[in-house]
C-alpha cells in the first residue's frame, strides 16, 4: 500500500467525502482527487495536515510504518535496562565463578565451565539491544569487555611465560605467579585503555 492508497483508506474510514477532506486541507477537490490516484502528492505541509486529520503519524501516511505504542516503548527500555545491568552482573559472576571453581579443584575444565555464565550474560547484553533502541552505558560495556578479557588474559599470560604454575600446568584462570602476573597485567591494562577509547569514540 502506497501513500495515495493510504489516504483514499483513512479518508473512507473517517467517512469523509473528497470534498470534505479537501476543505479541511485546504485544497480543491481535484487535488484529492490526483492524490488518490498516484497522479500526484501532497506537499510536505499538506503531508503534516492530513496527518492531524486522521489522527496518524507522518510516517504511517508517507512509509505504511505504525508508531509503536508508548507502553510497548517503555516496557522494551525497562527490559532492555535490567538486561544492561544484568548482562556485566553474570559476565562477572563468570569470572569469580571460575577462579573459585579452579582454585578449588586445580581443573581447568571447571574454570572453563564458568564462561557459560559468561556467554549468557553476553546473550542478555545482545538480546538487551535488540529488544529496545536505548544504548547501554559505559560503563557495562565496559565491565563485559573487561570481565570476558580477564580468564583469556591470565591463561595467554601464562603460556607465554612458559612456565608451569605451582598447581602443574600453565593454563590456570587467573595469575598465580609473578612472571605471569606481570604480562598479564600489561595485556590486561592495554586492553582496557583500548576498550576506554573505542567505547568513548562511539558515545
Amino acid at each position: 500500500m502506497n501513500l495515495s492508497h493510504r489516504i483514499q483508506e483513512l479518508r473512507k474510514t473517517k467517512g469523509m467525502s473528497q470534498e470534505e477532506l479537501a476543505d479541511r486541507v485546504g485544497v480543491t477537490r481535484q487535488a484529492v482527487s490526483k492524490w488518490e490516484s498516484e497522479q500526484s502528492t501532497p506537499e510536505l505541509d499538506k503531508v503534516v495536515t492530513l496527518s492531524e486529520i486522521f489522527d496518524v503519524t507522518t510516517d504511517y501516511l508517507l512509509k505504511g510504518v505504525e508508531p509503536v505504542p508508548a507502553k510497548d516503548r517503555e516496557d522494551g527500555r525497562l527490559g532492555s535496562r535490567v538486561l544492561y545491568i544484568g548482562a556485566p552482573a553474570m559476565v562477572v559472576i563468570g569470572v569469580i565463578a571460575g577462579c573459585a571453581s579452579w582454585y578449588g579443584s586445580n581443573d581447568l575444565a571447571d574454570a572453563l565451565g564458568s564462561m557459560i555464565i559468561q556467554a549468557v550474560g553476553i546473550a542478555g547484553y545482545f538480546f538487551g539491544r535488540a529488544l529496545s533502541d536505548q544504548r547501554p552505558g559505559f560503563w557495562a560495556r565496559f565491565l563485559i569487555i573487561m570481565g570476558v578479557a580477564f580468564m583469556p588474559c591470565s591463561m595467554l599470560a601464562g603460556v607465554l611465560t612458559r612456565r608451569a604454575t605451582p598447581y602443574g600446568g600453565p593454563l590456570s584462570p587467573y595469575p598465580v605467579e609473578i612472571r605471569q602476573f606481570a604480562v598479564f597485567a600489561v595485556m590486561y591494562i592495554i586492553i582496557a585503555v583500548v576498550s576506554v577509547v573505542l567505547l568513548r569514540r562511539k558515545r
